[in-house]
């Protein structure tokens, strides 16, 4: 829960930067509100568990002890955890900025460069990403719901980018798509922003890195080869970007950047993955990758 207030306080810090609208600003302060009144009733709960008395823990809050015990008490707390828990299937709200392009506007409308307004949240990425996997399984918002044990709103919410979903109803949703949860994982990591895994296997790397960019590829309405040719200036052409998709390559690194900006994404998100992949080929004492079927261009290589 601490973590939780102190990301919501840092998307706070992101709007005032951005000199988002008082609304927005409101609203935010608003979900750190809730989020301290929760995580107060978690500590003194676990307070009381440790032994502590009413009389201190009325004395660490100020308060008098009959206000403590009324406001933190056992019956009443576990009410609040269980509202908690329940909302937390998904994190707390969160909201676009007012000059942040969706994923669909960059693909379908001008690049970055050119005045899109400047590239989706990861946020927006991964809403994007489950909402054209939702489309595609032909599942309707109250199958889903059903499905999931959750309302259909709060389904709606997940899927329009309103809610940050937790990785346990990313992988659920993903398998009741019939997609791959793996795909979104990158895209979850940024959104909440979690900071990439430690150095793995190349299979494990090649692989981790090729279901991300094809999440991006999702997240971004699967843009055709040739729509990727023109969106990086031609940087990648339709072929190099279908090998992409397809798992075939591992391109240099600025290819491969200007592909995961082409799509809407932050190559800062993909980079550890891309060095991951480099690291352990480089190192280990047999390079030979899984069942020969994936080339990495390395650094400096010619074609």
């Amino acid at each position: 829960m601490a973590a939780e207030v102190r990301r919501l306080a840092q998307q706070l810090l992101d709007s005032e930067m951005r000199e988002e609208e008082l609304g927005s600003l409101l609203e935010r302060a608003e979900a750190i509100r809730r989020e301290l009144e929760i995580y107060t009733a978690a500590a003194v709960q676990d307070a009381r568990h440790r032994g502590e008395k009413w009389e201190d823990v009325a004395k660490a809050a100020h308060v008098a002890p009959e206000t403590a015990r009324a406001r933190w008490g056992p019956e009443r707390v576990a009410r609040m955890m269980d509202l908690h828990a329940n909302e937390k299937q998904a994190a707390p709200a969160r909201w676009r900025g007012t000059g942040t392009a969706r994923a669909a506007d960059l693909v379908e409308g001008e690049s970055a460069e050119t005045g899109g307004g400047g590239a989706p949240s990861p946020a927006d990425q991964l809403a994007s990403a489950l909402a054209q996997l939702q489309a595609a399984s032909g599942l309707t918002i109250r199958e889903v719901a059903n499905s999931t044990m959750l309302s259909p709103s709060f389904i709606s919410r997940v899927l329009s980018g309103d809610r940050l979903p937790t990785w346990d109803l990313v992988c659920a949703l993903a398998r009741l798509f019939g997609s791959d949860p793996a795909e979104l994982r990158v895209l979850f990591e940024a959104a909440h922003g979690l900071t990439a895994p430690a150095r793995q296997p190349v299979a494990q790397a090649l692989a981790q890195l090729h279901a991300a960019v094809r999440g991006l590829y999702l997240a971004a309405k699967s843009p055709s080869p040739q729509r990727i040719e023109l969106l990086t200036a031609r940087a990648i052409d339709a072929t190099a970007a279908r090998r992409v998709l397809g798992g075939v390559d591992v391109p240099e690194w600025e290819v491969l950047a200007a592909l995961v900006h082409a799509l809407g994404g932050r190559p800062v998100d993909f980079q550890p993955l891309w060095e991951a992949v480099h690291y352990t080929f480089l190192m280990c004492d047999d390079p030979r990758l899984p069942e020969g079927t994936v080339h990495i261009a390395l650094p400096g290589q010619v074609p």
